[in-house]
């Protein structure tokens, strides 16, 4: 029997993971490897790189941190979970079960690619972006195209445009499903508004080329696609957790959820999908934790 079993290895089970070890807590992490800091080619928000971190190394660094104080971290997936009536809970994960009093779930989530030939170099080489929260300022000055219907496509150019960057919004055909008042702050924020649909996006190291299904081609330093973020909450839902539309757990102040001993961190949970806050909820979740044991 586990005081704590954390599922997922990012940001914050990681945090977790060293709070809950120093807490002296028997403390169990199992990771699946889908963490997506493994794909962020450098991060310059995370405190004590001013000049960045290339994703992988960071993890690595804080897998190494996390190791150093005794909880067990291992490679699986959890398929399954479930709570029993004395609230412990019991987690398959293949041929094999495992018992604990608490679970904090650190699943978080993935983005919605988009199917476009190139995309991995492209991310890479900062051609494609997923974050500008992380990675905006990078952009300066520079021809931005923003992928994504309706209220992400419209949200995420106006705060690109706040870059100085000569920002397009592919609406992928929903303009129609615009308010007027969004539309308005498109043309506020200086968004060139393009609802044709794209026919075919090419991605390369250095630029991006979208071929319009009326024969127009357009070319851009940066893509930014905004289809929208699955977040990884299952586990938590089939034991009846509240989550919102978009999948994010719904916590308290301690950031456990709508299942008493059930807590979530980072991205799974509501919130700004950073890795500094993960670390944040997880250094709080792993707190409340130890003291409720």
């Amino acid at each position: 029997m586990f005081d704590c079993l954390v599922i997922g290895g990012g940001a914050a089970g990681l945090t977790a993971a060293v709070y809950l070890g120093r807490y002296r807590r028997r403390a169990l992490l199992i990771d699946d490897g889908g963490s997506r800091i493994a794909r962020i080619p450098k991060t310059r928000n995370v405190l004590g790189f001013p000049d960045g971190i290339a994703g992988p190394e960071l993890l690595e660094r804080m897998r190494v941190h996390a190791g150093r104080y005794g909880t067990v971290l291992e490679m699986g997936r959890i398929e399954r979970l479930q709570r029993h009536e004395d609230g412990g809970f019991e987690a398959v994960a293949g041929s094999r079960t495992v018992r604990a009093r608490r679970v904090l779930l650190a699943t978080g989530a993935r983005d919605v690619e988009p199917d476009i030939p190139g995309l991995a170099p492209a991310l890479k080489a900062g051609v494609v972006r997923y974050c500008p929260i992380c990675d905006g300022y990078e952009t300066q000055g520079q021809r931005v195209a923003v992928l994504g219907p309706a209220k992400h496509g419209v949200r995420e150019s106006v705060f690109v445009a706040g870059f100085d960057n000569e920002v397009t919004w592919l609406g992928m055909e929903s303009q129609h499903h615009v308010p007027a008042s969004e539309l308005a702050r498109l043309q506020a924020a200086g968004v060139r508004i393009e609802n044709r649909a794209p026919r075919e996006i090419r991605c390369g190291t250095s630029k991006v080329i979208v071929e319009l299904a009326d024969g127009d081609t357009l070319e851009f330093d940066v893509l930014y696609p905004a289809l929208g973020l699955v977040h990884a909450c299952e586990l938590a839902t089939d034991m009846g957790a509240r989550c919102r539309a978009d999948g994010q757990l719904e916590v308290n102040d301690h950031y456990e959820t709508t299942v008493p001993g059930l807590y979530a961190a980072g991205d799974v949970a509501v919130d700004l999908n950073q890795i500094n806050v993960a670390a944040g909820q997880a250094a709080i979740a792993a707190t409340a934790i130890h003291n409720s044991l």
